[in-house]
């Protein structure tokens, strides 16, 4: 079995726990940003995932290390007053986007290929939208009241979206109508979207282009932000993992969404 130990007397050592769903891989990619957000400065940090026996909905995403109390205060608080950039150099729709606050800098571009000639599989915006608008408009909404308990709960109505989480996904068939014609805007889970925009970055997924679907993996025991880059996309012997894998679906005639996830031996024998 992987085990890594924080040193007791060299750091702060608290934990921070926070409720997801697992099979919402929006709420995957938004813990996956919680990594990377507590990591920033090469602060010591571990996390895990722990699931609850006879609940596949529930499991808890655990940070631990040198975790203030009021880190995702702070953190959402950074986010929600960050300045970003995006290059001109390329089409709106896809600019990349250099996202800063104090010292630290984060470059996305998780929605174009490796070659960034073209958009990637897991791109879901389309339409008028561009990553400016994205950041603009979700940013400011982000809740710095947010607990560990709520912090995936809480929406706001917008219809800007990364298109992560599978429950701000809407089609004319179920509405009874278009959103997007009648100007209307939809529940969005803003820290989600923000959040996995993060991690999709280091976290990115290998996506399966025949078939649109996705691998991720829920790792069972502490890791420090190198290793857990990797272990979410890849299964490893030794480690504790849960496999999951989801589908991007299509909502209305052009935009896109992450669905839902399923157990990746189910996912295979349904194929």
């Amino acid at each position: 079995m992987v085990r890594f130990r924080l040193k007791k007397g060299t750091v702060p050592v608290s934990e921070l726990r926070i409720q997801l769903d697992p099979l919402n891989p929006g709420q995957f990619y938004a813990c996956c940003g919680l990594v990377e957000l507590a990591g920033l400065g090469d602060r010591p940090v571990v996390s895990r995932f722990e699931s609850e026996p006879g609940r596949p909905r529930v499991s808890w995403f655990c940070l631990r290390g040198d975790v203030s109390r009021d880190f995702l205060t702070k953190s959402l608080g950074r986010l929600r007053r960050a300045e970003f950039w995006c290059d001109d150099k390329f089409e709106a729709s896809i600019s990349p986007t250099i996202l800063t606050f104090g010292e630290h800098v984060f470059e996305l571009d998780w929605w174009l290929t490796d070659f960034r000639d073209k958009p990637s599989p897991i791109k879901c915006w389309a339409g008028q939208v561009t990553t400016r608008k994205l950041f603009e408009e979700l940013l400011v909404l982000l809740d710095e009241s947010s607990t560990g308990s709520n912090l995936f709960q809480k929406s706001q109505l917008t219809k800007s979206k990364f298109g992560v989480d599978p429950r701000a996904a809407w089609n004319a068939r179920d509405c009874g109508y278009s959103p997007n014609e009648h100007g209307v805007d939809s529940a969005t889970f803003t820290a989600v979207e923000v959040l996995a925009a993060l991690g999709l970055q280091t976290f990115r997924p290998a996506v399966q282009c025949r078939t649109r679907t996705v691998r991720y993996h829920l790792w069972n025991a502490d890791l420090p932000v190198c290793l857990a880059r990797t272990a979410s996309g890849t299964p490893w012997d030794g480690l504790p993992q849960r496999a999951l894998q989801f589908s991007i679906g299509s909502r209305g005639q052009s935009y896109k969404y992450f669905k839902f996830g399923q157990a990746a031996k189910e996912a295979r024998e349904r194929a």
